[in-house]
């Protein structure tokens, strides 16, 4: 788990590997579908010598620092966005975007660091930033990952995703706004995996976040 983080391993890491599955999830839909019912949501992921690795929510990375507790790296991150309920309102549309990361592990297995995007795709032409404290243990249940974290970005980005100008506000009927550039939103989130036998696995996962600044006043988020 979390390749670009400098967790303690529990396990040898093989050369290769890769691993598929799926399962249901309530609150996101990464093909723009409605979030708020449960959507299934298709899983793969793969890693080559904790260097080069790809999943649906990391995109493709690569760590070009490797110590025991630094990671740093590049990635292509795929960036998701909902379909408009709003008759009027327009969304971006899927996203990629390019990342630098740099995590450092501090005692306690807890990883501290962040990463900066800039959309590639057109979408936003913006900038966001990412930053997270994270803990790895093993539980009886399982291997549990626990991350705080807080996310902004510039005013093309979070006026791309949170605003309302003033032809979307008269096509809608809300009221127009335009956060600029701060922060996005504060969370935690919880992911457990927990084995079944030595090819199979499920994983538990619980996220909240809370809009804050700007962002929290936009008529999207309230």
């Amino acid at each position: 788990m979390a390749q670009s983080q400098p967790f303690k391993p529990v396990e040898v890491q093989p050369e290769w590997s890769v691993n598929i599955g799926g399962g249901t999830v309530y609150g996101f839909s990464p093909t723009g579908g409605n979030p708020n019912r449960m959507n299934l949501t298709p899983w793969g992921d793969f890693n080559w010598r904790d260097r080069a690795y790809g999943n649906p929510l990391d995109g493709l990375g690569y760590n070009i620092v490797k110590q025991d507790a630094v990671r740093a790296g590049v990635q292509i991150r795929p960036h998701y966005s909902g379909n408009s309920a709003i008759e009027g309102l327009e969304l971006p549309d899927l996203g990629a975007d390019l990342a630098v990361y740099g995590f450092v592990r501090l005692p306690g297995d807890v990883s501290v660091g962040g990463r900066i995007m800039r959309d590639v795709s057109g979408q936003t032409d913006g900038t966001s930033y990412f930053a997270s404290a994270s803990n790895q243990r093993v539980t009886p249940v399982g291997l549990l990952q626990t991350t705080a974290y807080l996310s902004g970005g510039d005013a093309r980005s979070n006026n791309a995703y949170f605003g309302i100008d003033a032809e979307a506000a008269k096509a809608t009927g809300l009221r127009p706004h335009q956060p600029g550039a701060g922060l996005q939103n504060v969370g935690v989130a919880l992911l457990l995996l927990t084995p079944l036998g030595d090819r199979w696995a499920v994983a538990t996962f619980l996220n909240a976040e809370r809009a804050v600044g700007s962002v929290a006043d936009s008529p999207l988020v309230q």
